[in-house]
């Protein structure tokens, strides 16, 4: 039955009452919740904005910047900057962004800014800062950005549709008003690189978020996001930074970098602010975004692309995975987070020194480089890095780094090294890194380690084992060396100890004799003339003898792991390729053999427009050649009536430094028996030969211009020469002081039977087989004396088995398609595989006769007095007794090396007496 009409009308009068009180307390809660907002909203929007477009004072003192083109007073002044805030659309949990450009390229940098703008809601970015490394000013880039300040661009204001302030004539909708959004920094003192542009910029953002919040325009709790965005790149998505605030702001315990953490702590998942790092996508090698592609990197230092876990994937529904570097154009993180990056508190941010020679140069930090670093402080001082699936930058103008077309500076690298890695991590990458020889690459390590005083603290970071362990595991896996199994087996460069039976440590066994009781130190030298005697006396002193003093346990040990090799010469019949191709006239014909007696037939005469002036320069260089090194007896040295041991000198350069040979051609070069220049190109009146070689002509291919050179050396004067020595353009040889040192009884034992028997000059002439012999300035790398090589610096010198087993047996076997720059400790590699050993040539007093530097570099160098922080004192010391200062060169010193042009000739001019006495 149905109810009464009056009743069933009051019921709906009341459901309806009902309705609007329900629908007037929504009304009144909505309007007690935004009553606030709304009176901000109004009050910002009638606001006007400042028409300044430059903060007065913006001028760090410390690193001298004139910012927006016009010179400023005081930094702090910023008050026309914080006219005008934007106050919707951000807060805590949602907090406004820092982009930071770093550029030398207007447009590149323009269009990285425009893509920010048509990306993100005005109301979440903090400032847009960009920084033009190594320019004084733009007028033109102010001006430019200034008009997108000032709406010229489209740009976002919270969820209303893309907009500019250029509208046309018949909009009725009007631009929202909003504060100045951008601003750069000029950099005019020239590059600081990209590491310290970074840095500079978030110093600049950090005062100003100070300024900020002592003004009430920002709160404490609001925690800004950074982002660094290369120059040249794009923004490409309008959601973006929704992906970046959740994965940054709001916890995220299960990526994939969080639970590596958590392993490594062995501590739950921590619910405190991320301090990871997001990664925009990583671009494979044609520039396209991949889904599933981590990136690390090598021992070179160079990307590797990495697979990422299927478990890593899954953890996080594919939304992100962890990555060990930084591959993408774009990278986020909290601005707090890179603030206590050991990055941002380096003082020595700005510069990083490599060694050129005897001098110092500063190298330039590049986006690769600052990335690299940035990835090992995130990783073991923060929290790692994900990449974020579903957002990208699009690479546009930016470069884009993959393995072919990236290359480290080995000064960076040696920076990287020191800050983060131990010895043995460290030699791995100067195995790989190429463009320096190992003791410009110490070099770099001592001063790298004196310079990081404030390097990362160990209790707050993780190691780098770790990190390889866990994160980066393509930093151990080997590259193939050419197709040689062995050669990939033995590529690397480091610091093991020998282990192979054949260069074990074996019992000394002199022949009629019971054990030695051997002095360590053997007394002097003298480099007898013997004097003209009766045909019986004579031939009594020719007789074979026992070498008097004997040599110290630690020579003979080294010379008996050696055998005597058969030093007949043998034909090398197929030389239709490298390295017995041959070399090329200077018209490019095959089949050019020097003449390498030239030189030593028709020598130039020596000029020296500047001896007096150089004669009378007391500096250390003069010094040590008048009160330590003696000068050469030509005389007494040329009177020697047996048969004179025949040295063939090899110097080795380019075209581009041929000015270099004549200084030398006019001082020791016509010294030598056999005289030539290894070079690119043929040129007859220097002595220079073009031995084209495997692989491009480049510093990092030395090993193969080195290799043709030596079998060229093998090819054509093998039989005419007793010893070989080669060394590079800035090398000054005392040829009569090495001549002398060669034809020593000492030398002469040690290729005779091993150091035992000195053998008469006959036995000596008729001989068939000899020690091979590796002479030079020896180094224990490290310190460890089973890992010596010898200094390429002053050059090495080597007999005939040497040469020969060096070119028939080594050079086919090992390292054979190998490019490296490495040359001196490839050498040392296969001679130690042939049970061949680097000779200790000091003199009996632990003086040196190879010495790596100029003179007067040894006369003034004392070890620090912890020799384990100086790569030379270190390398030193363990091979014997050593002295520094004036007695650390040998009196009859055979070498020395960064000797260039000049140089050559007062050094010559200080070594043969031509300076006047006074």
């Amino acid at each position: 039955m149905a109810a009464p009409r009056p009743i069933r009308r009051k019921r709906i009068q009341q459901q309806q009452q009902q309705q609007n009180d329900k629908l007037i307390a929504k009304w009144c809660f909505a309007l007690v919740c935004l009553w606030p907002l709304v009176v901000l909203l109004r009050w910002g929007g009638k606001s006007t904005p400042t028409n300044n477009n430059n903060l007065d004072g913006a001028q760090q003192n410390n690193h001298h910047h004139s910012v927006g083109g016009v010179h400023h007073n005081n930094i702090f002044q910023i008050r026309k900057y914080l006219d005008r805030v934007d106050v919707m659309g951000y807060g805590p949990t949602h907090p406004r962004v820092a982009v930071v450009i770093v550029g030398t390229n207007r447009d590149e940098v323009l269009a990285s800014v425009e893509s920010v703008f048509r990306n993100t809601a005005m109301e979440r970015i903090f400032l847009i800062c960009a920084v033009m490394d190594g320019v004084a000013s733009d007028a033109k880039l102010v001006k430019k950005l200034n008009q997108m300040d000032e709406g010229a661009v489209p740009h976002w204001h919270g969820l209303k549709k893309l907009m500019s302030q250029k509208l046309d004539d018949d909009d009725d909708e009007e631009e929202e008003p909003h504060g100045k959004k951008t601003y750069v920094l000029f950099n005019g003192d020239g590059e600081t690189g990209t590491a310290a542009s970074r840095n500079d910029a978030v110093a600049f953002i950090t005062l100003l978020e100070e300024k900020h919040e002592q003004a009430g325009l920002k709160s404490p709790e609001e925690d800004l996001l950074l982002v660094f965005l290369k120059s040249g790149a794009e923004l490409n998505d309008k959601q973006w930074l929704k992906p970046v605030t959740s994965a940054l702001v709001v916890p995220a315990p299960f990526t994939r970098s969080s639970l590596l953490l958590k392993n490594y702590f062995n501590e739950k998942t921590t619910t405190k602010k991320n301090n990871a790092a997001v990664s925009f996508g990583v671009e494979s090698d044609d520039g396209t975004f991949t889904q599933t592609k981590a990136v690390g990197f090598s021992a070179a230092l160079t990307p590797q692309w990495m697979d990422s876990k299927a478990s890593d994937l899954a953890a996080s529904n594919g939304n992100s995975f962890p990555s060990p570097a930084l591959a993408g154009v774009a990278t986020a993180m909290r601005l707090a987070t890179y603030r206590n990056l050991p990055v941002f508190n380096r003082t020595d941010r700005h510069d990083i020194v490599t060694t050129t020679g005897d001098s110092d140069s500063v190298v330039v930090v590049g986006d690769y480089e600052a990335d690299l670093d940035l990835a090992l402080n995130l990783w073991l001082c923060a929290d790692g890095i994900d990449i974020l699936n579903g957002i990208g930058a699009t690479a546009k103008n930016a470069h884009v780094f993959t393995k072919d077309n990236t290359r480290v500076e080995p000064s960076v690298a040696a920076q990287l090294a020191a800050t983060w890695m131990d010895a043995a991590r460290a030699e791995q990458v100067f195995a790989k890194v190429t463009g320096v020889t190992r003791l410009e690459w110490d070099t770099l390590i001592s001063k790298a380690k004196k310079k990081n005083n404030n390097s990362p603290n160990n209790e707050k970071c993780r190691s780098f084992q770790w990190y390889v362990e866990n994160v980066n595991t393509v930093f151990t896996e080997e590259e193939e060396e050419g197709n040689n199994d062995d050669a990939s087996n033995n590529s690397s460069k480091t610091a093991a100890k020998v282990s192979d039976t054949t260069t074990t440590e074996k019992e000394v066994v002199v022949p009629d004799k019971q054990p030695l009781e051997i002095p360590k130190v053997m007394e002097e030298e003298v480099f007898l003339i013997p004097e003209r005697k009766e045909d019986d006396e004579q031939q009594a002193a020719e007789k074979e003898k026992k070498l008097d003093p004997p040599l110290d346990p630690e020579r003979l040990a080294l010379l008996q792991k050696s055998k005597p090799v058969d030093i007949a010469y043998v034909n090398i019949t197929d030389r239709s390729d490298h390295p017995h191709k041959g070399a090329k006239d200077a018209d490019g014909n095959w089949g050019y053999v020097h003449d390498p007696t030239a030189l030593r037939k028709n020598p130039p005469p020596f000029t020296f427009p500047d001896l007096e002036s150089a004669c009378a320069l007391r500096d250390n260089d003069y010094k040590m050649m008048t009160e330590q090194v003696s000068v050469v007896d030509v005389k007494a040295h040329d009177a020697v009536r047996r048969r004179r041991d025949k040295i063939f000198c090899l110097v080795y350069t380019i075209a581009e430094s041929h000015d270099r040979i004549p200084y030398i051609r006019e001082t020791w070069g016509p010294k030598c028996d056999g005289f030539m220049v290894g070079s690119t190109k043929t040129d007859a009146s220097i002595g220079a030969v073009e031995i084209p070689h495997e692989g491009p002509e480049e510093y990092n291919n030395i090993w193969q211009k080195v290799r043709s050179m030596w079998s060229y050396i093998y090819d054509n004067y093998y039989q005419d020469y007793d010893w070989f020595h080669i060394g590079g353009d800035d090398l000054f040889l005392l040829v009569e002081n090495l001549r002398l040192y060669l034809e020593s009884d000492e030398i002469r034992a040690a290729q005779n039977d091993g150091g035992v028997t000195v053998p008469s000059s006959s036995s000596l002439e008729s001989s068939t087989h000899q020690v091979p012999l590796f002479l030079g300035r020896r180094f224990a790398y490290q310190g460890d004396v089973n890992n010596v090589f010898l200094s390429g610096g002053s050059g090495y010198t080597l007999n005939k088995a040497a040469l020969k087993i060096l070119v028939v047996e080594g050079l086919p076997k090992y390292f054979p398609h190998q490019k490296t720059f490495s040359e001196d400790t490839r050498l040392a590699e296969i001679f130690r595989k042939l049970s061949v050993f680097p000779y200790d040539t000091k003199d009996s007093h632990g003086s040196e006769r190879y010495n790596p530097f100029m003179p007067g570099h040894h006369w003034g160098y004392r070890p620090p007095s912890d020799m384990s922080k100086d790569w030379y004192a270190k390398y030193t010391v363990p091979l014997g007794h050593v002295h520094w200062g004036k007695e650390h060169c040998s009196k009859h010193s055979v070498a020395f090396h960064y000797v260039k042009k000049d140089a050559q000739k007062k050094l010559y001019a200080l070594a043969y007496g031509k300076c006047a006495s006074k």
